[in-house]
C-alpha cells in the first residue's frame, strides 16, 4: 500500500514537471504518457481525467510547498528571517513557469482553481498568523497590528502578480517589486527593537558580497 502511494506521488511529482517545462494547457493526457513511458490505460487508472491530473498536482505543490512550514516549529526561528525566506521563495516561484501554470488553471479548469485556492488560502493563512503571534510574543511586532487587515492587504499585493498578463508588463523587476512589498510589510508591523533586527538582518546579509 505504501509503495502504491509512493509510486503515484513520484508520477506527479514527474507530471508537475512536465507542466512546469511545456504548460498545464498544453500538455495533454497523451504527452504525459508519451514523455512519462507510460501507457494511456495506466495513466487513467490514477486519474479520471485531465482536471483530476491538474488537481492533484496542484495539491501535490502545496504539500511540498508547507511540509517543511510545521507552525509549531516557528517559535524556533526569528520571524523576520522567515519573513525574508518568504520573499526569497516568491521571487523563485514567481520567476518560474508557476505563474503561467497558475493562469491556465484558472482559466481552464475553474472548478479545480475555486477548490485549489480556498485550501490554498486556509493553509497560508494559519500560517502567516501563527508567524505574527511569534514576532508579537518576541516583540518584534506590534501587538496593535490588524493581522486580519494586513495580511489581506499582503496578499491582495501579491495575488496579481500570478497573472502573467501582468507581470509581462511590469515596469520593476519583480524581485524589486516583491522585496519592496514585504519591506513596507516589515515596516508597517513592527516595533522599534523589530526594525533594528530588520536592518542587522540586512547589514549581516550584504557582508558577504562586501568582501
Amino acid at each position: 500500500m505504501e509503495e502504491n502511494i509512493k509510486q503515484k506521488r513520484e508520477l506527479i511529482a514527474a507530471i508537475s514537471n512536465l507542466f512546469l517545462r511545456f504548460g498545464l494547457r498544453s500538455t495533454s493526457m497523451d504527452d504525459i504518457a508519451n514523455h512519462l513511458k507510460i501507457s494511456k490505460k495506466t495513466l487513467y487508472q490514477q486519474f479520471a481525467n485531465k482536471d483530476d491530473v491538474v488537481e492533484q498536482v496542484m495539491l501535490y505543490r502545496r504539500d511540498e510547498k508547507i511540509k517543511n512550514t510545521d507552525v509549531n516549529q516557528l517559535a524556533k526561528k526569528n520571524p523576520i528571517v522567515v519573513m525574508s525566506e518568504i520573499r526569497d521563495f516568491m521571487v523563485s516561484d514567481l520567476g518560474s513557469r508557476l505563474p503561467a501554470n497558475h493562469f491556465d488553471l484558472r482559466k481552464y479548469h475553474p472548478a479545480v482553481y475555486e477548490r485549489v485556492a480556498k485550501q490554498e488560502e486556509e493553509s497560508t493563512k494559519k500560517f502567516l498568523v501563527a508567524l505574527l503571534d511569534n514576532g508579537i510574543k518576541q516583540e518584534l511586532f506590534r501587538k496593535d497590528i490588524d493581522k486580519e487587515l494586513q495580511l489581506y492587504l499582503l496578499g491582495k499585493q501579491l495575488h496579481f502578480l500570478k497573472d502573467p498578463e501582468i507581470t509581462s508588463k511590469l515596469e520593476y523587476p519583480i524581485s524589486v517589486i516583491i522585496s519592496t512589498i514585504f519591506i513596507n510589510f516589515i515596516y508597517a508591523i513592527s516595533t522599534e527593537k523589530g526594525l533594528k533586527e530588520f536592518e542587522r538582518l540586512k547589514n549581516t546579509a550584504k557582508r558577504p558580497e562586501d568582501g
